[in-house]
Order: structure tokens, then C-alpha cells, then sequence
């Protein structure tokens, strides 16, 4: 992922509080996002705009596996990593640079999230959801013989 570069306001491990870090961005009407990469089956990085203290886009890809998810479809991907084990930064941005990346690829926008709501859309436990593309196999299971090592 390539945003527009700022101050770094946070940064930390995951898993987080992102129900609270989101309640603190709101409060301060945040314009920027938080970046997070987390490793499941494979790494995963993911990335939640602010503008005006609101949530209002998203994008989750796993190059690995060669996915990449946009607006509203990568919400769920984003709150499922906000469990994982990995790293986050809080990046602030003017709110003209919020406004250059969404006009650039309009697809990151996706529907506000009220915070009432947000706290069921975080699950309880990180779940991977990625798996590599065409599931590399050693060459003992390409011949049925994964059980030697």
C-alpha cells in the first residue's frame, strides 16, 4: 500500500483497543489512517481512512495470496486484524491528502460506521482468512507423501 506519508500520532502491537483508538480519533475529528500488518497464514496489511473523525473507507490485501479488498467488502477483513498478532500506526493527514486518496481510487470509500456499532463489527479472536494462491506443495505431497519429512 502507498498513502500519502505524516506524522506518525501512534503506534503499537497487535492486537489493539480499536473500538478505543476510534472513539479518541473521533473525538479529536482525525483526519488520517491507521495502517496495520498482521501475520496469519500469511501477512497481511489493511488500512482505515478517518476524515473528520469518521470512518469512511478501507482497504485489506494479502499479496500473497493475491487479494486485495476495498470499501465496505474489506471492513471485515480490517476489524478481523485489529485481533491479529502484528503492528499498527496512526498516520495524520490533512484533510485535503484524506480527500486526494479517495478521489484516487474511489472504490476505498464505503459507508460510515456509527460507533455504536462498531463493537459488533470486531470479532473476538483474529481468524486468517488467507491462504496462498494455488497452495504451494513440497514435493513429497505433490506425490502423496506429506506424512515423510
Amino acid at each position: 500500500m502507498n498513502f500519502p506519508v505524516g506524522a506518525v500520532l501512534t503506534k503499537g502491537e497487535s492486537p489493539y483497543d480499536f473500538l478505543a483508538k476510534a472513539q479518541e480519533l473521533t473525538e479529536k475529528a482525525f483526519n488520517g489512517y491507521i495502517i496495520q500488518a498482521i501475520s496469519g497464514h500469511l501477512v497481511e496489511e489493511g488500512a482505515i481512512f478517518f476524515r473528520e473523525g469518521e470512518i469512511i473507507g478501507c482497504i485489506v490485501e494479502c499479496l500473497a495470496a493475491g487479494k486485495t479488498f476495498k470499501g465496505n467488502e474489506a471492513k471485515e477483513y480490517f476489524f478481523n486484524e485489529v485481533k491479529g498478532m502484528g503492528f499498527y500506526h496512526c498516520i495524520e493527514l490533512t484533510k485535503s491528502q484524506v480527500d486526494l486518496v479517495m478521489a484516487f481510487d474511489e472504490k476505498i470509500l464505503g459507508d460510515k460506521i456509527n460507533l455504536k456499532e462498531l463493537a459488533k463489527l470486531i470479532p473476538s479472536a483474529f481468524v486468517p482468512k488467507f491462504e496462498r494462491v494455488g497452495a504451494e506443495k513440497s514435493a513429497l505431497e505433490a506425490y502423496g507423501l506429506g506424512d515423510l519429512k
